[in-house]
């Protein structure tokens, strides 16, 4: 494994030179499999979930318009992008709105923008990426950045994640279980361990109770599971996105888990759901560091207050 991902950085550190290089205009290619040309360097960029977003923040960049999740900016991004024009959720681009920004360039989650691509590329350049592997990860960071002429600072960004998160593994002293969901409505669906949140997980030395996708669904990053089936699983840890404020559907099962006994029950941040950008993934894997190790890994404060995991909560 620590050749392979050695070899990628090889390969995209190559790239970033061979771009850097060139000047512009440069050409990208997304995971739409198209050449995207970027005529010079941009100015104005909007962010169609937070990737984009997050990037531009890693560079201290702002970006000019953002799409919101459940009506709401991203909380793990903070003050970084105070004053981004608001496109809409993030599942459905508010189109009119982002044809009068009219950004230079405009990055954006393949799965949310597929149906309206033709008409954000009338707005401006657009790169279109799947986001779900740590090598999704790193190769579109590498690219986002090579777009936006910040190829060296997109190279450093890899390295220094990849470096933080094999020191964090061989620290850890595993030997927990834990599972990452996400609940939608009042199902939770749970992540497979090719999603770059529980492959972190998996690296710190956690068993992702989920495990692997079925081999007729590499693709797919999760899959509804039934609390009964929670409850046989049992793991240590559990770990909850929930895009809205309110609490969690009190099934009976869950006062049975031990992770709800122990106090091991968390709410985090949507920089879980969304942990593919340079400040999201080092946020995650940080936090998680502490609540599956806290003996060993003390409170990261570098995650904004608003942000931090806090312990389950459920109707009465």
């Amino acid at each position: 494994m620590r050749t392979a991902r050695s070899f990628l950085l090889l390969l995209l550190a190559v790239g970033a030179v061979a771009a850097q290089a060139q000047g512009y205009p440069r050409t990208i290619v997304d995971d739409r499999n198209k050449p995207v040309i970027i005529k010079s360097e941009p100015r104005s960029v909007a962010s169609v979930s937070t990737f984009g977003a997050d990037v531009m923040a890693a560079l201290d960049r702002k970006v000019s318009g953002l799409s919101t999740l459940n009506n709401k900016q991203s909380a793990f991004l903070g003050d970084s992008v105070v004053g981004a024009v608001n496109l809409g959720e993030v599942h459905q681009t508010n189109l009119e709105v982002l044809t009068q920004l009219a950004p230079d360039l405009t990055i954006g989650l393949r799965t949310y923008t597929e149906p309206f691509a033709k008409k954000i590329e009338e707005a401006g350049a657009f790169l279109a990426f799947d986001l779900i592997t740590l090598e999704h990860s790193l190769s579109a960071v590498a690219r986002t950045t090579q777009a936006l002429g910040a190829d060296s600072q997109g190279v450093a960004m890899n390295r220094r994640f990849l470096t933080e998160l094999e020191a964090a593994g061989k620290r850890s002293p595993g030997k927990v279980s834990a599972v990452f969901l996400w609940h939608w409505g009042n199902v939770p669906y749970a992540y497979y361990s090719n999603h770059l949140t529980t492959h972190i997980m998996q690296r710190l030395g956690a068993i992702n109770a989920q495990g692997d996708p079925p081999k007729d669904m590499e693709s797919a990053d999760s899959a509804v599971m039934t609390m009964e089936t929670l409850l046989r699983l049992n793991p240590d840890v559990i770990l909850s996105f929930k895009g809205d404020d309110g609490p969690f559907v009190n099934h009976p099962a869950w006062k049975r888990l031990k992770a709800v006994q122990n106090g091991r029950a968390w709410r985090v941040g949507d920089q879980y759901v969304m942990s593919h950008g340079p400040i999201a993934r080092r946020l995650v894997m940080h936090e998680m560091a502490h609540l599956l190790y806290p003996a060993t890994y003390p409170l990261p404060l570098e995650v904004p207050v608003a942000a931090r995991a806090k312990p389950m909560d459920f109707e009465r």
